[in-house]
């Protein structure tokens, strides 16, 4: 009797460990923005200039936008992705952006879907808004 009574307190603590393992596990993702979190009902259709060079926090590229009252950080995506694309935008150009607005690390970004340019669309998730493993580049007919 004492050996089941033991055994049932050891699974009850096992089983809040992994629990707890699990919630803290949830929390961190949320707090720290999930890019899979990216929600098509959201979308935002952002038109802006390339306010600055690109740069890569925690393997991922951003660059800012600024449109005609903020300026935004563009989440791309994986750096190695993106530069597979050749897509070139410098500061300066024109784009428009199609992404989701989230907050991440208690910054505002733009998780970006889809980016236009004088040069061509870089498309970086599908309509879903699942990532591409490779950014495509669609060249504009002219």
């Amino acid at each position: 009797m004492r050996n089941k009574l033991v055994f049932c307190l050891f699974i009850g603590v096992l089983a809040t460990l992994l629990l707890d393992i699990a919630v803290n596990a949830i929390d961190r993702r949320d707090r720290h923005g999930s890019v899979d979190a990216y929600d098509v009902r959201a979308e935002r259709v952002l038109e802006g200039i390339v306010a600055g060079k690109g740069h890569v926090m925690d393997g991922l590229m951003y660059f800012p936008l600024k449109t005609a009252d903020t300026i935004v950080e563009v989440q791309l995506g994986p750096k190695e992705s993106v530069e597979r694309s050749t897509f070139i935008f410098k500061p300066g150009d024109m784009v428009v952006v199609v992404g989701v607005p989230v907050v991440l690390n208690e910054h505002a970004v733009v998780l970006a879907r889809q980016i236009s340019g004088m040069k061509g669309t870089l498309v970086l998730r599908d309509e879903n808004g699942v990532r591409y493993l490779i950014a495509t580049r669609c060249e504009r007919i002219r």
